[in-house]
C-alpha cells in the first residue's frame, strides 16, 4: 500500500536524519578544530614572535646594537617559518638568562587574541605553562583548541602554549536549537500521520465487515431466489410474498449493521489530527527555511572574511614580490643604513667569537634592537604591506602598484581554497568613489563580496579593493555537511506533505466507499426484493386477475429482478470461490456468434436506450473459455458500456486472433474513464468517478464487475486492458489464450 509504504519511509527518513545530523555535526566539529588548531598555531607564533621582539627593542642599548645572536644547524631542513620560530625562542631565553628579561604572557595573550579577531575567531585566550593533557576529561578535550608549544627557557624546561574555547560551539548550540525544534515538529507529523492511519485501518476493518456481511447475505440469498423464480410461473404468490420478506429482513439487517457502523464512526470521539499535522507542516518548512538562511548566511560571513584575507594577503604578495624588489635594487647604492656599522654587547661579542668557531656547523643570524614598539592593532601581514607602501610612496621612485600582479595574486589564493567563481581588482577615488582602473570582473552586485578597501596613499585617497562574484556554490559546498542533514529533513517534510495528501485521499475515497456501498445495497439489493415482495403480494390480491397483459407485465419485472439478483450473487459466489482456489472451469470451444447474438438479443429487450451493436469477426469464431463464464464477463462490460453513456449508445465488438490469443473488444462511445482511475476501477469495490456523471444522474452497483471480470480472465491465463479517453470512449481487450 502506497500510503504504508510512504510512513515507512518517512520514519526510516526521520532516523536517518538524526543520524546525517549528528554524523555531519561532528564531521563539521573535527573539521573546524582542526582549522582553528591551525590559526591558533599561526597567530600564536606570530604574537610570539612579536613579544619578544618588542622586549628586545627596549633592551638598553643603542639602536643598531646586538644583543646577541641566535643559530640553527648547517644541516636543519626547516621551513623558514619554523627556523625564525625557533630563532626567537632562543632569543626569548636569552632575554631571561642574560638581560633578566620575562615574557608578559597577559600582554601575548592579547595580542593572539586580536589576531585571532583578524582571522574571524572571537575568543578569549589563556597562555599557560604546558600541561599533560592526557590528565583532560574528555568534555575538556572535546570543548578546547591547544596551540603548539614555545620555549621560554628550554634549559630549565619552561614551555608555553595558548588554550582557546573550541570557536564551533557556539555554532553547534545554534544548530541544535534549530535542530531540535524542527526534529520534533516532523517526529510529531509522523505521530499525527500514524494516529491518522490507525483511524483508516479502523475505517477499513468497518468496510471489511461490511463486505463480509454482503457476501454472506449474497450466498444465503442465492438458492431462495432461485426458487422464488421457479415459483414464478407456477403462480405461488403467498410462498413468493413469504420468501420476499424473509429475504427482504435480511437485507434490512445487513443495511442496518452497516449503517449503524457508519453512525459509531462518524459520532465516536475521535482526535482529529488534520490541522495539526498541517499546522506542524508550514512549521517544519519556515524553520527549514530559518535553518538554510542561518547555515547560509554564517557560511557567506566565513567566505567573506576568506575573501577579505586574500585581498590582503595577494596586495602582501604584491608589495612584497612585485614592487619590493624594484625598490631595493634602485635604493641599493644609496642605501646609508646598510653602511652603518652594528655594535655588539659583551654578550654578543663572547657569543659571536664561540660561534665563528664553529661557523661550519651553524647559521648565524644576528637580533637588533630597535627603539620601535610594534603595533597590534593592525594585521601583521597588512601592517607590513603598508609599511612597505609607505615606504615606496616617500621614495618618489617609480615604482607603480601592478594590477595584473595583484589580481593574478588574488585569484590563485582563492582558488587554491577551491573559490574557483571570478574575481577582479577595482582601483578608485575616494570620497567620490570613481573608478580609475578596473580588471577582471567588477560589478559588485549583490550578493556579490567586496572585500575592506586598502588605501595605496596615507590620506586614503586612492584605494584599491578586491571583487568576487557571488560564491554560493563555494558557500554551500563548505559546508556541505550541515546542509546535508537540512536536505535530507526536506525530503522527509516532503514526504510527509505527500503522504498527508494520500490520507486525505484515502480518507475520502473510504468514506464515499461506505456512502456508495450503503446505496448499493439498498439500490441492487433492497430494492429488487421490495419489487419482487411487492409483485407478489398484488398478483395474491387477485387485483389483475382480470387483466392479463399487466399480470404478464409483474411477472416479467420480478422475473427481471430474480435474474439481477442471481446474477449478483452468483458473481460473488465466483469470486469467492476464486479467493479460495476452488473454482472449477468447464473451457470448451465456445462459439462466439451465437453467444453474442444471444446477448445482444437479450440486452435490447431490457434496455431503455438506443442501442446500436456493431459486431466483427476477423479470424477469429470461436473462443476456448468457460461459457458461463464468458456470457458473464461480456455481459458486464456491455452493460458498462450501456450503463455509463449517453442517450445514444454504439457499440463495436471485435473478435481477432492475435499472436497465441484470441482477443475480443468491447468498444463504446461512453463517458470515458478517467486517467487517474484506471489503475483502479479492477480494484474489488471500487468504481470508476464516471459514475457520477452517467445519464440518470449516477450508476449503481457494488464495483464488483470489473474486479470479476479481471480475476476470471486470470483463472483463464489470459488478461484484460482498458483504453479510455475521458468524454469519448473505452475499450477493454479480453485475452484468451487459443488451444
Amino acid at each position: 500500500m502506497r500510503l504504508r509504504s510512504l510512513y515507512i519511509l518517512s520514519i526510516v527518513g526521520l532516523l536517518l536524519v538524526i543520524v546525517v545530523q549528528v554524523g555531519g555535526m561532528m564531521y563539521a566539529y573535527n573539521n573546524n578544530k582542526k582549522e582553528a588548531e591551525r590559526v591558533l598555531n599561526e597567530c600564536f607564533r606570530l604574537a610570539f614572535i612579536e613579544t619578544v621582539d618588542n622586549r628586545i627593542n627596549n633592551l638598553p642599548f643603542p639602536d643598531y646594537t646586538v644583543p646577541f645572536y641566535t643559530y640553527t644547524s648547517q644541516d636543519s631542513n626547516r621551513s623558514y617559518d619554523d627556523e625564525i620560530f625557533l630563532e626567537y625562542q632562543q632569543a626569548a631565553s636569552f632575554l631571561e638568562d642574560v638581560y633578566h628579561v620575562t615574557i608578559p604572557l597577559d600582554e601575548m595573550a592579547r595580542l593572539v587574541e586580536k589576531k585571532l579577531k583578524w582571522k574571524n575567531i572571537d575568543r578569549t585566550v589563556w597562555i599557560d605553562p604546558v600541561e599533560d593533557h592526557s590528565q583532560y576529561s574528555p568534555y575538556r578535550r572535546f570543548k578546547t583548541v591547544i596551540s603548539e608549544q614555545a620555549w621560554l627557557n628550554e634549559k630549565k624546561g619552561e614551555a608555553i602554549e595558548a588554550t582557546i574555547i573550541s570557536p564551533f560551539m557556539p555554532l553547534v548550540k545554534d544548530i541544535l536549537y534549530l535542530f531540535l525544534p524542527t526534529l520534533l515538529l516532523i517526529a510529531f507529523l509522523v505521530y499525527c500521520w500514524a494516529k491518522q492511519m490507525d483511524s483508516i485501518i479502523k475505517q477499513q476493518g468497518d468496510i471489511e465487515e461490511q463486505r463480509s456481511a454482503f457476501y454472506l447475505l449474497a450466498e444465503k440469498m442465492r438458492l431462495p431466489i432461485g426458487r422464488v423464480r421457479e415459483q414464478i410461473p407456477q403462480k405461488k404468490w403467498e410462498d413468493i410474498e413469504a420468501s420476499g420478506k424473509r429475504l427482504l429482513e435480511m437485507t434490512k439487517h445487513t443495511l442496518t449493521g452497516a449503517k449503524e457502523s457508519e453512525r459509531q464512526r462518524q459520532t465516536r470521539k475521535q482526535h482529529s489530527f488534520k490541522i495539526f499535522s498541517i499546522i506542524g507542516l508550514v512549521a517544519s518548512c519556515l524553520l527549514l527555511v530559518v535553518w538554510f538562511v542561518y547555515l547560509y548566511r554564517t557560511a557567506f560571513e566565513e567566505t567573506t572574511y576568506q575573501v577579505n584575507d586574500c585581498f590582503e594577503a595577494a596586495f602582501y604578495d604584491e608589495a612584497l614580490h612585485n614592487r619590493f624588489p624594484l625598490f631595493y635594487s634602485q635604493t641599493a647604492k644609496d642605501d646609508t643604513a646598510e653602511a652603518e656599522e652594528f655594535i655588539d654587547s659583551p654578550f654578543a661579542k663572547e657569543q659571536r667569537e664561540l660561534l665563528e668557531k664553529e661557523s661550519s656547523k651553524h647559521k648565524i643570524h644576528r637580533m637588533i634592537v630597535m627603539h620601535i614598539y610594534n603595533p597590534i592593532d593592525l594585521n601583521y601581514r597588512l601592517r607590513s604591506a603598508l609599511i612597505m607602501q609607505q615606504r615606496f610612496n616617500k621614495s618618489k621612485l617609480d615604482i607603480p602598484f601592478s594590477m595584473r600582479y595583484i589580481d593574478s595574486a588574488f585569484s590563485s589564493r582563492l582558488a587554491a581554497l577551491g573559490m574557483t567563481c571570478y574575481s577582479g581588482i577595482r582601483k578608485y577615488a575616494s570620497p567620490s568613489d570613481s573608478t580609475l582602473l578596473e580588471i577582471g570582473y567588477t560589478s559588485a552586485k549583490y550578493p556579490d563580496i567586496s572585500s575592506r578597501f586598502i588605501p595605496l596613499k596615507e590620506d586614503s585617497t586612492l584605494c584599491v579593493q578586491g571583487i568576487v562574484k557571488n560564491p554560493y556554490r563555494y558557500v554551500v559546498r563548505s559546508v556541505w555537511y550541515l546542509f546535508l542533514p537540512l536536505g535530507l529533513m526536506f525530503l522527509v517534510v516532503l514526504d510527509c506533505i505527500f503522504g498527508q495528501i494520500e490520507v486525505l485521499g484515502m480518507q475520502r475515497r473510504l468514506g464515499q466507499f461506505q456512502k456508495d456501498f450503503t446505496y448499493a445495497m439498498i439500490h441492487d439489493m433492497k430494492s429488487p426484493l421490495s419489487s419482487i415482495l411487492m409483485g407478489a403480494h398484488i398478483l395474491a390480491s387477485g387485483k389483475l386477475s382480470d387483466k392479463p397483459d399487466k399480470e404478464e407485465k409483474y411477472r416479467q419485472a420480478m422475473t427481471d429482478e430474480c435474474e439481477h439478483l442471481l446474477t449478483l450473487s452468483n458473481r460473488v459466489l465466483v469470486l469467492t470461490q476464486l479467493d479460495k482456489g476452488h473454482l472449477q472451469l468447464n473451457k470448451e470451444e465456445v462459439v462466439l456468434r451465437t453467444l453474442l447474438n444471444d446477448l445482444i438479443a437479450k440486452t435490447t429487450l431490457k434496455v431503455g436506450k438506443k442501442v446500436d451493436f456493431n459486431v466483427v469477426y476477423h479470424r477469429c469464431e470461436t473462443v476456448y473459455a468457460d461459457a458461463f463464464c464468458l456470457r458473464e464477463v461480456l455481459g458486464n462490460l456491455v452493460d458498462n458500456a450501456i450503463k455509463y453513456s449517453h442517450d445514444e449508445v454504439k457499440i463495436d465488438i471485435i473478435c481477432e486472433s492475435e499472436k497465441g490469443f484470441s482477443k475480443i473488444k468491447v468498444c463504446d462511445n461512453g463517458l470515458g474513464i478517467p486517467l487517474k482511475d484506471q489503475s483502479r476501477i479492477f480494484n474489488r469495490f471500487e468504481r470508476s468517478l464516471a459514475a457520477t456523471h452517467s445519464s440518470k444522474g449516477g450508476a449503481t452497483g457494488f464495483g464488483l464487475g470489473l474486479n470479476y471480470v479481471q480475476q476470471v480472465m486470470l483463472a483463464h491465463e489470459g488478461r484484460v486492458e482498458v483504453e479510455s479517453e475521458e468524454g469519448r470512449f473505452s475499450e477493454f481487450t479480453l485475452y484468451f489464450p487459443s488451444i
